[in-house]
């Protein structure tokens, strides 16, 4: 079959033939119609991601659309190393969802992996309540505009986006309570209007800590939940010891290995019926498969998410 393969780690993958895969006990061969490049398979692919599994030659893609050999599509996910969804075929065993009948592929993975991320995120990790503050800290990404369609879906009272680019904020305002821009030369993190419950941290690295600084200051004793998901904006902070003692802070995080594949499998039919209905959607900037060399390292609109189809 063809596909795209990566020999090390870091390099730009080359469409090429790869020996299909032989699905084993409990795994069924299907066609691959289209797959995400999410910021979770450029990790993976760099050898970065905690998650990477370090076999080489390998093929990239972490989830995707594909049609099973009657017909149906369904979205996949946790292929056996070294394949990946960035392939003609794959073999897939129980992380394997039904796709409702008209959903666009493309749409659908481009939105999954984002839009599950914050579900995941808000329903496993934090416990978000009804009426609940949330502020999502990257919200001008594909993942964090899901964040806020998400929270607002499961209950949120107040929605606060947070962001450094001012026309994306713009874009997006309709979908917040508040819109918040990152600045470097002003106090931005003290402009959330608090308290607030449960911020997702796409970002961390030093918007993180000026905005967990802020608000463990001024929460007015309300519980601040943080979860961290993504770290586009540096892998570590410092955090003052005095900052823990004197807050109500719940620390955590959110992703491959903090929660179990079961627990994430049973939330992906709700959230592929929200991403199909249109309430939680990902835009998708489409490219061939054969393409991969020159796509991998082309700019897509804030926002929007590259998906591959053959």
């Amino acid at each position: 079959m063809k596909a795209a393969v990566m020999y090390e780690t870091g390099k730009l993958p080359a469409y090429q033939d790869f020996a299909d895969p032989v699905p084993a006990d409990g795994e069924e061969l299907v066609e691959i119609l289209a797959a995400g490049l999410h910021n979770v398979t450029r990790s993976q692919a760099t050898g970065q991601h905690y998650a990477s599994h370090g076999r080489l030659p390998m093929i990239p893609g972490i989830d995707g659309v594909a049609r099973r050999s009657d017909g149906s599509l369904t979205y996949c996910g946790g292929l056996r190393p070294p394949y990946g969804t960035f392939a003609e075929r794959a073999a897939v065993s129980g992380f394997a969802m039904p796709i409702p009948a008209g959903a666009d592929p493309a749409v659908v993975a481009a939105s999954l992996n984002p839009a599950g991320s914050s579900w995941m995120a808000l329903v496993l990790r934090a416990g978000l309540q009804q009426g609940q503050t949330v502020a999502v800290l990257g919200a001008t990404g594909a993942a964090g505009r899901c964040a806020l369609q998400a929270a607002k879906l499961l209950g949120a009272g107040r929605v606060i986006a947070i962001g450094r680019s001012a026309s994306a904020l713009t874009e997006i305002a309709d979908r917040a309570d508040q819109t918040v821009r990152i600045r470097d030369d002003t106090d931005w993190a003290n402009q959330v209007e608090g308290p607030v419950d449960i911020v997702l941290d796409y970002v961390w690295g030093d918007p993180a800590e000026r905005l967990l600084s802020a608000l463990s200051s001024g929460n007015h004793g309300t519980r601040l939940t943080w979860v961290q998901i993504g770290s586009m904006a540096g892998r570590t902070i410092p955090i003052a010891a005095e900052l823990l003692r004197s807050s109500d802070l719940r620390l955590i995080g959110s992703g491959i290995g903090s929660a179990s594949m079961q627990d994430m499998a049973a939330l992906l039919p709700t959230v592929i019926e929200h991403v199909a209905s249109g309430r939680l959607q990902v835009d998708p900037v489409v490219r061939r498969l054969a393409d991969v060399e020159a796509a991998w390292v082309e700019t897509v609109p804030t926002g929007s998410r590259m998906v591959f189809v053959p």
